[in-house]
């Protein structure tokens, strides 16, 4: 279902239709351009669903994602060049932002990028027109016009798949003016701050600065959000940052943090203890990919819920990131959902089957009498990873085999067989 009203402020408190709001999720950065799948390209529909379909598992009420809003200069970009918009570019964040919204998820939506990554930065502004410093990017009164002409266009543009202009969607929580803009002048936020609420009346603003809080920004009225990056998790500078922001009267987010690190467990108490701490956001989610198996990415940092098979810890981190989603947002914990069944693409020399949401672990079975039986278990409850798809050992050369596989979720719980899949004999070319 659509999200129902706007995110709003009380003070130092976030809330929604009156009521307390707070929450956590995933950053999920390539929502709107991927750069893991052979180079960078659009993310395939399926990847995009299944990401915010995990994230909704996992417990979570709002995503933050860079490529929604930062996306300057690459052809598939955004703004590939100053005031040049790529309309199938635009599509596809129209797509993201309809996926979010009709499962109830809430976005923040950086405009741009402190870092020169695939999808742009500061340092793409400052290069366009000449410039080596990036640090231009907060002086020069031509990138700033440029700038503020794209945030105009995003906050108008009408999502070709809704009817609704961004401003004017629900599923925006907040624009952030930029990922970790660590050097911007506090004249220069409280500059933008303002023009972005001069066009849009529904939705919040934040700021934010990689590993501190940016305590000059504080006294900024038009300035709603303050975000703090840790890595490591550190539970003491989370509350001694949110006290600091909500004594100023504004609301106080983690943005991002690392998951993966000692102190994991310390730092999600004290977020949910604290009613200062309105949302965190765990870095990074990532997908099934389209064919099997994960996206990979390799930062430190990818989580590939509910576990790739690499250790217990790795799985008990995902569980523990999904408890605390559901306390955040004043919720009992549910049960895991039970997978869906896979479906299975191919059975040559190897089983590919597309993952499923849920899914910790797979059986596989095999018939050589046809579609009914007798089955075998070929692996049985092999943990999801990145090996896939995975060879059948047991496949003799010249036999016709049917397979079938279920997805088993963290707790157990099996789901249904796929359609058995009829694969050729198998005969090793020598």
């Amino acid at each position: 279902m659509r999200s129902n009203g706007f995110v709003a402020r009380t003070g130092s408190r976030l809330e929604l239709n009156g009521e307390p709001f707070r929450f956590a999720g995933p950053n999920v950065y390539w929502l709107g351009l991927d750069e893991n799948v052979e180079g960078v390209a659009w993310p395939t529909e399926f990847r995009v669903r299944d990401a915010l379909d995990t994230a909704l598992e996992m417990g979570a009420t709002v995503v933050r994602s860079h490529t929604l809003g930062a996306s300057q200069g690459h052809p598939l970009s955004i703004m590939p060049e100053p005031d040049r918009f790529n309309e199938e570019a635009l599509r596809r964040v129209d797509f993201a932002v309809r996926e979010a919204g009709a499962r109830g998820l809430r976005l923040i939506v950086p405009f741009v990028c402190n870092w020169s990554y695939y999808h742009g930065g500061r340092s793409t502004f400052a290069g366009w027109r000449g410039l080596e410093d990036p640090r231009a990017f907060y002086s020069d009164p031509e990138i700033k016009e440029v700038f503020k002409r794209y945030i105009a266009m995003l906050l108008t543009r009408v999502n070709a798949l809704t009817g609704l202009a961004y401003r004017d969607d629900p599923t925006i929580l907040a624009w952030e003016l930029g990922n970790e803009l660590n050097d911007a002048p506090a004249e220069w936020v409280k500059e933008m701050a303002a023009y972005i609420k001069s066009l849009d009346g529904n939705h919040l603003v934040a700021h934010g600065k990689q590993f501190e809080l940016d305590r000059d920004k504080l006294g900024i009225e038009e300035l709603d959000i303050l975000d703090v990056h840790y890595y490591p998790a550190n539970a003491e500078a989370l509350a001694r940052d949110a006290a600091e922001t909500a004594a100023a009267g504004k609301v106080y987010i983690c943005g991002e943090f690392g998951w993966t690190e000692d102190g994991l467990e310390a730092f999600l108490e004290r977020a949910e203890a604290d009613g200062s701490v309105s949302g965190t956001l765990f870095w990074s989610l990532f997908p099934h990919a389209d064919d099997a198996g994960y996206v990979p990415h390799y930062d430190g940092f990818s989580l590939h819920y509910p576990g790739t098979g690499v250790s217990g810890d790795y799985e008990r981190r995902c569980l523990e990131l999904r408890s605390h989603a559901f306390r955040m947002s004043g919720r009992e914990v549910s049960s895991c959902l039970v997978p869906d069944a896979p479906t299975v693409a191919s059975a040559a020399e190897r089983v590919v089957f597309r993952g499923v949401v849920g899914a910790a672990r797979y059986t596989v079975e095999k018939s050589t009498r046809g579609a009914d039986g007798p089955w075998t278990a070929v692996f049985d409850a092999r943990p999801a990873d990145h090996d896939m798809p995975w060879q059948d050992p047991t496949r003799a050369h010249g036999t016709r085999t049917w397979y079938r596989v279920r997805a088993i979720a963290p707790d157990g719980a099996a789901g249904p067989w796929s359609e058995p899949f009829e694969s050729e004999p198998f005969t090793p070319v020598s």
